[in-house]
């Protein structure tokens, strides 16, 4: 394992989460290494790999600040133990079979530094296959988020990994709930609402989500989620809710679509979702590394 030494802190903490994902792993670091913005760390978590893993992360080993390769107790905790070694002002995660798309770190460190008060940012993501690149989904959420809109109450606004919150926060809430296998992101995204933390929109295109066979949770085609896994998600859903006192309302509801209308998002949304769906990842986001 390497640590690189940093002469000061970086805006962001990214930590990949990886186990046995080698062959996707590569088109995952340099969607990081080739951000325009490189007021960042990268720190990988591997899980113990039987795969080509290890390999894939020594060939970029001079690009990381930190790595490991060793058992785990799941993607949680691989997430925990990778910020424990973060030393950014932000933190964020990225899943082994992911990208982060270009230009998000330049977009997300903008928007936050033009609202200080906020703790924590979230962008828009894709859904693109595998076998194709073909784009599947263009989710767009509101292209802002007035703080009464934030609160007990009202729903969350994030779109998977596509939110990066402050360290302080993290170490203020605690790590994410290991106890969780497949919303261990909303848990935490309900935790930081409840808390009262702020967060701001980012309109941009962060994250772009792999739909391939082997993925625990996407729905495409004919691979559905097996109805123990929906049980799964269903009783966690309930376990965040008692867990964080969270019961979002449907009148904040209907306010959140109200405002989508008014801000124009919502009119963006459909017409991403007609533009992009169907279209090459690549040749849209201008994306030069293989996939």
């Amino acid at each position: 394992m390497n640590n690189m030494e940093r002469k000061s802190i970086p805006f962001l903490s990214i930590v990949i989460a990886n186990y046995n994902y080698g062959k996707m792993l590569p088109a995952t670091i340099e969607s990081v290494l080739s951000q325009d913005c490189n007021d960042y760390e990268l720190i990988i978590v591997d899980g113990g790999s039987k795969d080509n893993s290890v390999e894939v992360i020594k060939n970029y080993e001079k690009h990381l600040s930190w790595w490991v390769s060793e058992p785990d107790k799941g993607q949680s905790n691989a997430f925990n133990k990778g910020f424990s070694h973060a030393k950014g002002e932000f933190i964020t995660w990225l899943n082994a079979d992911d990208i982060l798309l270009p230009g998000t770190i330049a977009a997300v460190k903008d928007a936050l530094r033009s609202k200080p008060t906020a703790d924590y940012a979230t962008g828009n993501f894709l859904r693109f296959l595998n076998s194709d690149h073909t784009i599947s989904e263009a989710k767009w959420g509101p292209h802002s988020l007035p703080y009464w809109l934030q609160g007990r109450g009202r729903y969350i606004v994030a779109f998977g990994p596509t939110t990066f919150w402050r360290r302080s926060v993290y170490e203020k809430l605690g790590p994410i709930d290991e106890t969780l296998h497949y919303t261990m992101d909303t848990e935490y995204w309900a935790r930081m609402m409840m808390a009262g933390h702020k967060q701001v929109r980012v309109n941009h295109y962060c994250w772009g989500f792999r739909m391939h066979e082997e993925s625990k949770t996407a729905e495409f085609g004919d691979h559905e989620r097996s109805q123990k896994i929906k049980e799964t998600m269903d009783k966690e859903h309930e376990y965040i809710r008692k867990k964080n006192n969270y019961h979002p309302t449907k009148f904040w509801r209907y306010a959140g679509l109200c405002w989508r209308f008014v801000d124009g998002s919502l009119f963006h949304s459909l017409f991403n979702s007609y533009y992009y769906v169907g279209k090459k990842i690549e040749s849209q986001f201008g994306i030069l590394y293989k996939i």
